[in-house]
């Protein structure tokens, strides 16, 4: 089975199937990642290995054809990337604006040779996307958000349906969408596979969930999304609101028999820790009139909380609270709880969406609205908190 180069990660290739199925045709993708006001990045595989790239081109409903379209490679160290797992960033965007993109590539035919690359077709592998920059100064953020979806596609498609046809900015998935990652190929798979249709418009944030951290290709993990700092861990904004990204790792001790001697989480958290102080100071965040705190393991501290949860929230929550935050939203639990402030030391309230619904989030004048909906499509519960 061939092998995708993710920077230094490899990940190994879903095999395409199908008359007329091209050496170097999309497999998976594309899906957009780490959107800024004048960026993002686009990630795709390919069955073969092909130079592709991606040609950009305003809203304005005219042909990519009518003019020269400017091209963004996947550059390594000044050479433009051939092979099997493409990862281009676009610079140069303006905020809040759609740009329409298409992905066209080129086979590999040979390149043993240092000097002389044989290549084969050139063709558009991608006709058409569409995308929107994030807005700082937009008067609203809406988005939707689910978790812990286990490799369930047909639950994945329920809940993530709807969004496709919704004015979102973008998808949230707040962790443990696969179960584990025993092969990259299966992430791939259950994390951009059901909803392809949507990833391919709606940009994708991604908190990683306890589970993202088992198998043995977890470490690959990373290599699917891209963040502001490289870690999973980040902070972003669009409009009104802030958004804090938190890891939790893994939720028992480290020492548990499950993690065969391989965790060592609690240094990684506590390196979190010092990077959350710093990045709530950050004005991106800390200037934002509504900040949200994002965390797979809910900052829960009671009876029932296991190691990890506990921690998180003893040694993340003090800073949350001096930092203003005005709510969190987890999952994890695989059941529904809302906790008011001040419950268990949280100067904020914690939303814990549940394995089966669905939350869509806007934020508007001052008011923050979240309205929570089963795999049916009907409303189940709803809250409105209003912002100071």
């Amino acid at each position: 089975m061939k092998k995708y180069l993710i920077a230094v990660f490899v990940v190994s290739a879903l095999s395409v199937s199908g008359v007329g199925a091209r050496s170097f045709d999309i497999v998976y993708g594309p899906w957009i990642q780490n959107v800024t006001e004048s960026e993002l990045t686009l990630m795709w595989t390919t069955e073969g290995k092909s130079l592709s790239w991606v040609e950009v081109a305003p809203d304005d409903g005219t042909p990519f054809e009518a003019a020269q379209r400017p091209r963004f490679y996947q550059t390594v160290a000044g050479k433009r990337f051939t092979g099997t797992f493409h990862c281009v960033k676009i610079g140069g965007l303006e905020p809040g604006v759609t740009y329409r993109y298409r992905i066209v590539g080129k086979e590999v035919v040979d390149d043993s040779d240092p000097y002389g690359s044989i290549y084969g077709k050139e063709a558009v592998l991608r006709p058409g996307g569409t995308v929107k920059t994030l807005d700082y100064n937009a008067e609203s953020c809406r988005f939707s958000m689910v978790n812990d979806i286990h490799d369930n596609a047909s639950k994945y498609i329920s809940l993530a349906g709807p969004v496709k046809d919704e004015p979102v900015d973008f998808l949230l998935l707040n962790g443990d969408i696969v179960s584990y990652a025993t092969s990259i190929d299966t992430v791939i798979a259950h994390t951009f596979g059901p909803v392809a249709d949507i990833v391919r418009d709606i940009p994708v944030f991604f908190a990683r969930g306890n589970h993202e951290g088992r198998g043995a290709d977890s470490y690959l993990i990373p290599g699917l999304f891209r963040t502001p700092t490289g870690e999973f861990y980040y902070v972003f904004r669009q409009g009104p609101v802030a958004f804090v990204v938190m890891d939790g790792g893994e939720d028992k001790p480290d020492s548990s028999v499950e993690y065969s001697g391989l965790a060592d989480y609690d240094s990684y958290r506590q390196a979190e820790l010092e990077w959350l102080r710093e990045a709530v100071r950050d004005p991106l965040f800390a200037e934002a009139p509504v900040k949200v705190a994002i965390c797979h393991i809910p900052l829960i501290d009671n009876a029932s909380s296991w190691y990890a949860q506990t921690w998180l929230a003893r040694n993340f929550t003090p800073v949350l609270n001096e930092a203003g935050v005005d709510l969190m939203l987890s999952g994890h639990l695989h059941r529904h709880v809302y906790m008011e402030a001040g419950e268990c030391g949280n100067g904020f309230p914690i939303v814990v969406n549940d394995n089966k619904s669905r939350l869509d989030f806007r934020a508007v004048a001052g008011q923050v609205l979240i309205d929570i909906y089963d795999m049916s499509g009907t409303k189940v519960k709803s809250y409105s908190f209003n912002i100071e």
